[in-house]
Order: structure tokens, then sequence, then C-alpha cells
């Protein structure tokens, strides 16, 4: 079945469609949601610094981001079950390499493989989820359980980490006992999430193909570049906000004199938010038009982000912390919910994945040479020039999308029969 310009080609996505969508998601993508404890492994692993684990990290996803970007354009024309079932036994065998990985040149073009995979894997799932007759709520559940992952991932991923403690002399052949490196542990996680991904592709949904006509043209219209200058303005947003969070555990440790174990409550807390705040999120899109919740969003992220990089007292600290780390998480399905209607294809949905990605990557580097420069209250300063930016390029596509919903619901209900 294709779509034509009259059938935007819009499919429900509720019940266990859903979850199987986003078990796809997660359990694809695990690795990625687990960055920081997958250099800790390598860097015990392998006796390498952070600098060489992190370049393990950079290609990981510089592979999801560029991979996204190029499957969100012909995501619509493609059977998704397929690419799930390629991309899901690649990323299994792939896991096994790492596990047995000799050299960390060899997980450099492992991982970066993953990461092409990967990037597949999660513009399908983000271009299916664009297809979906209310995108705000399905893309608030789809947000909610990335941080239910990412809380679970926390429970698990530590106990992983010390598989290389273990010997298991019991199948000692000659040697001092098979010792696990901490590399074996987090990635067979990995694997097994793979492995439960393979259960849920028969109920994925199917969104109608975007075909070519037998002229040769396409069918899906142009996506305008109001759409491009919003996932540019949405990653630049994400970016500033980065220079900024990959810093809060030195802001509350260094700062404000906190210790380790009470900014990891923080962290805690903030997980809970970052579970709350998408599904109401969700529900705010489906009854409101996007650009106010929006722009509260952001100025939120903005006057968080400067109170965190000023923060000298605990409370300063407990007050700002969680909510900045995960503000701009509630925002996401309220703006791809606006991007979903500006191009019903689903095509940018898809690829804001590799915006997103992009800026995450270089965060780190442009944050610390910022606070090098100044102190964290430079840091707070980027996430406020960004917040502006990134807003700016947002305005115009929010803008078109909430005059598209005011058109779609003042249109006229059919009589029966028409």
């Amino acid at each position: 079945m294709s779509t034509t310009p009259a059938d935007d080609g819009r499919i429900d996505i509720t019940g266990f469609k859903l979850v199987a969508l986003t078990a796809m998601m997660l359990l694809s993508f695990a690795a990625a949601i687990a960055m920081p404890f997958n250099i800790t492994g390598i860097v015990e692993a392998f006796t390498v610094t952070n600098t060489v684990a992190g370049l393990v990290a950079t290609i990981e996803m510089g592979g999801v981001a560029i991979s996204s970007l190029i499957f969100a354009q012909i995501a619509p024309r493609l059977n998704p079950r397929r690419v799930y079932v390629i991309g899901v036994a690649t990323i299994i065998a792939l896991n096994i390499a790492t596990i047995w990985a000799p050299t960390i040149e060899f997980l450099y073009v492992v991982r970066g493989l993953v990461g092409l995979f990967a990037g597949a894997m999660v513009a399908t799932v983000m271009s299916t989820a664009g297809r979906s007759r209310t995108p705000e709520a399905t893309f608030g559940v789809i947000n909610s359980a990335v941080g239910v992952m990412g809380m679970a991932l926390s429970l698990i991923l530590p106990q992983a980490l010390k598989l290389h403690t273990l010997e298991l002399s019991t199948y000692d052949l000659g040697h001092e006992g098979l010792g696990l490196s901490t590399v074996d542990g987090l990635y067979f996680v990995y694997l097994c999430c793979a492995g439960l991904a393979l259960l849920f592709i028969r109920f994925v949904p199917v969104p109608p193909k975007v075909e070519a006509p037998a002229g040769g043209e396409t069918s899906a219209p142009a996506l305008p570049i109001t759409g491009w200058l919003a996932l540019l303005g949405l990653g630049i947003i994400f970016f500033g906000h980065g220079t900024l969070t990959m810093f809060i555990i030195s802001v509350g440790v260094e700062q404000v004199g906190l210790s380790a174990e009470r900014v990891g409550l923080v962290f805690m807390f903030g997980g809970v938010f970052g579970i709350v705040a998408p599904l109401a999120a969700g529900y705010i899109g489906t009854k409101f038009k996007a650009m106010i919740p929006t722009l509260i969003i952001v100025v939120a992220v903005m006057i968080f982000g400067m109170l965190l990089s000023q923060a000298s007292t605990p409370m300063e600290f407990y007050a700002s912390a969680p909510f900045f780390a995960m503000m701009p998480i509630a925002m996401m399905p309220i703006v791809l919910g606006a991007l979903a209607r500006v191009d019903p294809t689903g095509r940018l949905t898809g690829a804001h994945p590799a915006f997103i990605t992009l800026g995450g990557a270089l965060a780190p580097l442009v944050g610390g040479a910022i606070s090098t420069t100044g102190n964290y209250s430079t840091n707070g300063f980027s996430v406020v020039i960004c917040g502006v930016v990134g807003t700016l390029l947002l305005v115009a596509a929010i803008r078109t999308a909430d005059r598209l919903r005011d058109d779609a619901e003042g249109a006229p209900v059919p009589a029966p029969g028409e």
C-alpha cells in the first residue's frame, strides 16, 4: 500500500504496538543509552586513558548520527520489520565481536559498525512514531521509557562491571582461571537486550510505504527548509545543554562541595523526573498547541542552567540540577509532535537523532574548553546563548505546525456517505 497526497498514511500506535515499537528502540539502543558505563569498562579492560575510551564512544555515536540522517530519508519507503531483523541480527553479532575484541583498534571498527546499524534502527523507529495519529503521546511514551531504561541499566551495569573479579576455575584449561573483563560483562548485557528485541519484531507497527509512482517522481513532498532549521535549532539547544550537563558532577563536587554519593542521589531524582515529564508533555501536546509549552520549557532550561552553573550551596544544587538535566527530554514529545505535523512522512522525526547526537558528541569538548577559560558560570551562559539561537530556528516550524493543527481541528466533519 502506498500513500498519496490525500492520504498522509497516519496509523494508530497504541497498546502492544506501542510497547513493541518502544522496546525496539530501547533494546537495540541500550549501549548508546549507557555510554558512560562503556567508557569506564573500556578504560579498565584495555588499560587506556579516558580520551582513548572516549574516542570509541565518539566513533559509535558518530555512526548513529550519520546512519540515522540517511535512513530517516528512506525509511518511509522501507519495510521496517526487515530493517529491524537485519539491524538486530547484526548488532547481536557485533556485540559478540566486542566481547572477544583483542585490541582497542578492533573495538573502534566494531563499535563504529554498531553505531551505523543502531542509527538505522532508531531512525526507523522515530520515523514510524512520526506517522502516529497522536505523535505527541507516542513520543511521550518513548522518551519516558528511555528514562526507565536508563534507571534499569544504572542498576544492572555496575554489577556487570564487577565480572572481571570472577575466576571461573571450574573451566580452567591450564590457565590461572578464566577471567572476564569489564567489557565482557557490559556487552553481554547489551547482547541479551538485542536478543530480546527479536521477540518484538513481529508486533511492531508497519505504516504504509511512501512509494514512487510509475512516472518516477516521488509522492512524498519535499521537506520544508523550516523543518531542517528546526532540527538544527534542536541540536543547538541540546549542544548548549550538554556543555553544562557533562560537568554536573564536577559542579556538585568541586563548586558546591558535595560527595559523589549525594550527587548520585540527585541523579536518581532526576531520573524519576525524566520518566514523568515526557508523559506529561505528551499529554499536554495532545491538548494544546506547541508554541507556548516549547517556549516555557526552553526558558526553564536556561534559568535552571544559570542557577546550576552558579550554585554554591547544596540547596541551590538540589533545586536546579535534576530539573536542568532532564528538562530537554520533556520538550521532545511536543517538538517532535510538531515536526510530525509539518512532515507526515516521518522523515523529519526520523532525522532528529542525528542532530542531537552530533551536538552531544561536541558538547564535552567545547564545554571543557569553556570551563577552563572561566568557570562553570560561563557554561551557564553558553546554555542561554544556545537556547536563544535554537529557539529562533525552531519558531517557524512550530508556528506552521500550530497552523496546520488549527486547520485540521477547524475542518468540517464529513456527513455520512461523503
